[in-house]
C-alpha cells in the first residue's frame, strides 16, 4: 500500500487531505446559530466597520445652505487591538498518539491515517466550541472576555449599562407584576427603535414564566392561578402581548480544557453555555443579532516561509502540521482568528432572575 503520510513523516497528512476540515462551523442542534451568523473574511477590522455602519441606528444628514461646507460625518470607532488578540488555537502531539496506538496493536497504516484526520476534526471542533462560548457570553453580559493563557482582555460592544442591568422579579415581594416588568423592557426598546422580537434563555428560566401566578391568571383566567401554563400558550401570549415572536432555549454545556486527574485520566470541567438566571431580550428583525467573524491566523502567513504542511484553501479553522527533530515530534494544530460582533449594541437587553419574598 502506498505511503499515506507526507514526505514519509510519521503522522504528517497531505495538505489536500485537510480541505474538508474546519468548514462546518454550525452545529445543527445548537440554538446559538439561530441568533449568530458566521462570516469568513480576510480583514476583520474592515468587515467590522462595514457591519457597524450597516446595522446601526440610521443617522440623519442635515440640510445645508448653498455654497456652505458640508458637515463632517464621524466614523464608528473600532478597537483594532482587541480584534487582533482574538486568536484561538490548540495542538496535539501526533507522534505520541500514534506510538500509543501502535503499542496497542494498531499497525494498519490506513487506520493510523484515519486517527490523524480524526484528531484534526476534534481540534477544529474545540476551536468552534470556544467561538460558541464567546457568542453566548455576549448574549448574557454584553461583552466578550478573554482571560486565559496570560491574556486579560474585555471587548466592550457599547451596550448601554441600563440595558444590561434589568431584573425580572418573580417573588411575591416584587414591586410590579411580572407582565408589567416585561412590558417595561419591551417598551423601552420600542422607544429606542429596536422592538424586542426574540427571547433567549434556558428551559429552567422559561419555565419560571409558566409557574408565575400573574402569568397564569393573565393566560388562563383569574381562577387558574397555580395551574401550569402550557408551553404553546405562553409562547402565543408573549408574541401577542409583547411582540416576542421567537423563543430560543439554550441548555447546552461544554467543558473547559481537560486537566489530568490523579488516576492519570482527563477530567472535564462542565459549564453551561448560557447560565441559569439570565434572560437575553433581542431585536433581530427575525434574523441574527450579530456575526462571528473568522479571519486568517498567523499560521497562514507563516506557512509561506516555514516547513509547515497545511491546506492553501482558507477555512474557518486552519489545520496545520509541523515536525520537530529534537525531540522527534509531529504536531497537528488547529487555529483561527475569531471575534463576535453585534449589529446594534442598543438591540440587546439582559435581565437577571430575582425572587424577592413578600413581607
Amino acid at each position: 500500500m502506498a505511503d499515506r503520510f507526507e514526505n514519509n513523516i510519521f503522522g504528517m497528512v497531505k495538505p489536500e487531505d485537510w480541505l474538508q476540515v474546519g468548514y462546518d462551523v454550525e452545529r445543527p442542534n445548537d440554538p446559538t446559530s439561530e441568533l449568530w451568523g458566521d462570516v469568513r473574511t480576510d480583514n476583520l477590522v474592515a468587515y467590522w466597520e462595514s457591519i457597524a455602519a450597516e446595522y446601526g441606528i440610521p443617522v440623519m444628514a442635515q440640510y445645508h445652505a448653498f455654497d456652505t461646507e458640508a458637515q463632517k460625518a464621524l466614523r464608528v470607532p473600532i478597537d483594532v487591538h482587541n480584534i487582533e488578540k482574538g486568536l484561538i488555537k490548540e495542538k496535539i502531539d501526533q507522534s505520541e498518539r500514534l506510538r500509543a496506538l501502535i503499542g496497542r496493536g494498531v499497525t494498519n497504516q490506513s487506520e493510523l491515517y484515519q486517527r490523524v484526520i480524526r484528531d484534526g476534526y476534534n481540534l477544529a471542533d474545540h476551536v468552534f466550541t470556544r467561538a460558541i462560548v464567546a457568542k453566548n457570553e455576549v448574549l448574557y453580559t454584553g461583552k466578550m472576555t478573554i482571560k486565559e493563557n496570560n491574556l486579560d482582555i474585555t471587548v466592550d460592544y457599547g451596550v448601554p449599562a441600563n440595558n444590561l442591568n434589568e431584573t425580572l422579579d418573580f417573588g411575591t415581594g416584587a414591586t410590579a407584576p411580572l407582565d408589567e416588568q416585561i412590558l417595561a423592557i419591551t417598551g423601552d426598546a420600542q422607544d429606542k427603535g429596536v422592538p424586542i422580537d426574540t427571547l433567549y434563555t434556558t428551559s429552567t428560566d422559561f419555565n419560571r414564566f409558566r409557574k408565575d401566578g400573574n402569568i397564569q391568571k393573565a393566560i388562563n383566567g383569574v381562577y387558574m392561578e397555580g395551574q401550569l401554563v402550557r408551553n404553546a400558550d405562553l409562547r402565543q401570549y408573549l408574541q401577542e402581548e409583547f411582540g416576542i415572536a421567537r423563543i430560543i432555549l439554550q441548555d447546552g454545556v461544554y467543558s473547559k480544557p481537560y486537566t489530568m486527574g490523579n488516576n492519570g485520566r482527563p477530567v472535564t470541567t462542565s459549564n453551561k453555555l448560557f447560565p441559569v438566571g439570565k434572560y437575553a431580550f433581542a431585536h433581530t428583525g427575525g434574523g441574527k443579532i450579530g456575526d462571528g467573524l473568522w479571519g486568517d491566523p498567523p499560521e497562514v502567513s507563516a506557512s509561506r516561509f516555514m516547513d509547515v504542511s497545511a491546506s492553501e484553501v482558507s477555512p474557518y479553522v486552519y489545520i496545520s502540521q509541523y515536525a520537530e527533530k529534537d525531540p522527534a515530534v509531529t504536531w497537528t494544530k488547529a487555529s483561527a482568528l475569531f471575534m463576535p460582533i453585534l449589529y446594534n449594541p442598543n438591540a440587546l437587553y439582559v435581565a437577571s432572575y430575582a425572587n424577592t419574598p413578600g413581607t
